[in-house]
């Protein structure tokens, strides 16, 4: 196409020099059969060709400039960035300050090399985020379920021959039931929440009736236990829009976080605070609490800081990604401050109902 364009350019070219030269011969040869003032005219004549021809060479080069830049190097540059596309390096990009229609056609171009680099790396994250599911949920399952095996085989083979470590052996192994069907139980909500097939039963409702109806059942659980839980009443009453069951779970997963890694001498504060548009539910506790490094990634799925010390406390690092999810659900905001050694403070907020 480019030198297409550059022939018809010359051709053009030397058409503008050599039919104003033709026509300055032919004057030339009236010329010499004519008197004096039909000389002067021709004279004349010939001055104002040799001007026209001055400026047809002018233009000509003008537009052979304007077409170079505006069309050919565009041009250029289009087909070297498809070559490049084609190459697999979807990073070139093409850049064109004019706003005609082959700039507006090179931007076009442009915006759909950056939306199919968008596309491929969301495929390619989406690769990753399935092979690293495959591979949390085999470990995590393996786990319990190799425990499950070896408690199971020593009952068949008679270690446990006294009714003391026989009960020992059947609570462990239904300590490790109950962990595979949380496991379970915490993948299936989680597809649904990623697909948006979990149903929202979201009500209006009060924030003062709301958090009793979710704290009450805590304190009567922990009340003749070593944990202690503070709750800082009176809590505010404000229209809010909540689904219940799916808050509960909320509560319970920052609640049992709290008492695992505090442990027997855990001391859990619940805490509320009314603010301008929002409810904020502080959750403390007095655990091993969360380092710096691992605070940012807590609510990704999967993410478990300090592996080896997340493994025995079970879990398969979805608990804190379904609540994240389930609080965004209701337009709120879920987050964390904590240091090593100081504990952890949990807080989320819930909207608060405009009323006109």
């Amino acid at each position: 196409m480019k030198l297409g364009i550059r022939f018809k350019l010359i051709a053009t070219l030397t058409a503008i020099i050599i039919v104003p030269a033709v026509l300055m011969s032919i004057s030339g040869v009236r010329e010499k059969h004519t008197d004096p003032i039909e000389g002067a005219l021709g004279l004349n004549f010939m001055f104002l060709i040799g001007i026209l021809l001055m400026a047809f060479v002018i233009c000509a080069y003008l537009l052979v400039r304007v077409i170079t830049r505006r069309i050919l190097l565009p041009l250029k540059e289009l087909n070297a960035a498809a070559e490049q596309i084609m190459n697999g390096n979807l990073d070139v990009e093409i850049r064109n300050r004019y706003h005609d229609e082959m700039g507006r056609f090179c931007s076009a171009f442009d915006v759909m090399r950056a939306r199919l680099k968008e596309s491929l790396d969301r495929q390619a994250a989406y690769e990753r985020s399935r092979n690293e599911l495959i591979a949390n949920i085999s470990h995590d399952l393996r786990t319990p379920i190799t425990s499950i095996r070896g408690y199971v085989e020593g009952l068949q083979d008679g270690i446990a021959r006294d009714e003391q470590k026989v009960a020992r052996y059947l609570t462990v192994i239904k300590n490790k039931t109950d962990l595979l069907d949380r496991l379970i139980e915490d993948l299936f909500q989680f597809s649904q929440l990623e697909s948006g097939q979990l149903v929202m039963d979201i009500r209006e409702q009060d924030s003062r009736e709301f958090l009793e109806a979710m704290i009450a059942p805590f304190e009567m659980e922990l009340h003749d236990t070593a944990i202690v839980l503070n709750v800082e009443r009176p809590f505010p009453s404000r229209p809010i829009q909540v689904d219940r069951d799916r808050m509960a779970q909320v509560f319970e997963n920052i609640i049992e976080n709290a008492k695992k890694y505090a442990g027997n001498s855990a001391e859990v504060t619940i805490s509320t605070r009314d603010e301008a548009d929002c409810i904020r539910i502080v959750i403390r506790d007095n655990g091993i609490g969360i380092s710096e490094e691992d605070t940012p990634y807590l609510f990704e799925r999967f993410y478990r800081g300090e592996k080896s010390r997340s493994r025995a406390f079970g879990g398969a690092g979805l608990g804190l990604a379904i609540c994240k999810r389930i609080v965004e659900e209701h337009g709120g905001h879920i987050g964390v401050q904590s240091k090593p050694g100081s504990g952890a403070e949990f807080f989320l907020t819930l909207p608060v109902v405009k009323v006109d």
